[in-house]
């Protein structure tokens, strides 16, 4: 009897015994674990590994992944697509057709410029300069920028008269705007700009300077 009981005890305590029993070996003293005992992630695996089945190496997984893989004929092969090329405003330029394109070639040959601009009621101004770059909706990058302009006075006549030429104060880096002419209750100035953006909807007509 004793040995049929030692003999289903030790089945108890065995992991791999159909007979294993992990309450009994939570709490009995004969039961010492390896110190190198494999850990396992889940239950799975370690029902795998005491069915003999162990992981696929990665050597096989790529040979399979190689072989599963879809093999194309020459004229299966993917249509390559159009290179684009990067349009922007300076490539558009090269390409421009109509009144632009007199535009174009006064920027290419250097050709000083007069753009008459506007404000809510009518003519502004004109600013002469040279044309750097401009687009489609006749928005103007200008250099070396003469610009005249007329707007109200909204001071009192200077005691020396309306004749008299007044420089207005400017902030530093600011172009000065110089009062040239006071005719009733408008004026007219005048400054020099080394560089101005003009947008298109202030421009009124561009008249190329011989």
């Amino acid at each position: 009897m004793a040995d049929e009981e030692s003999g289903t005890s030790d089945e108890s305590l065995d992991a791999t015994s159909a007979n294993f029993d992990p309450l009994k070996a939570l709490y009995s003293p004969k039961i010492r674990l390896a110190p190198a005992a494999p850990i396992y992630n889940n239950v799975a695996k370690f029902e795998s590994f005491l069915k003999g089945i162990t992981a696929q190496a990665k050597g096989d997984r790529l040979a399979v992944t190689e072989s599963t893989k879809r093999r194309f004929l020459s004229h299966q092969e993917p249509v390559p697509g159009r290179s684009h090329v990067q349009k922007n405003v300076l490539t558009k330029m090269d390409k421009i057709l109509g009144p632009l394109e007199l535009l174009h070639g006064c920027m290419e040959n250097k050709i000083r410029v007069r753009v008459y601009t506007r404000n809510a009621y009518g003519i502004r101004g004109h600013v002469e300069a040279y044309v750097a770059a401009f687009d489609k909706y006749w928005n103007l990058a200008l250099e070396d920028c003469f610009e005249v302009w007329s707007r109200k006075v909204k001071r009192k006549a200077p005691a020396l008269g309306a004749d008299a030429v007044k420089i207005e104060p400017a902030e530093n880096d600011v172009p000065r705007a110089v009062v040239k002419k006071i005719e009733g209750k408008s004026e007219t100035l005048e400054r020099h700009v080394p560089q101005m953006l003009l947008r298109g909807e202030q421009v009124v007509i561009i008249v190329k300077i011989n």
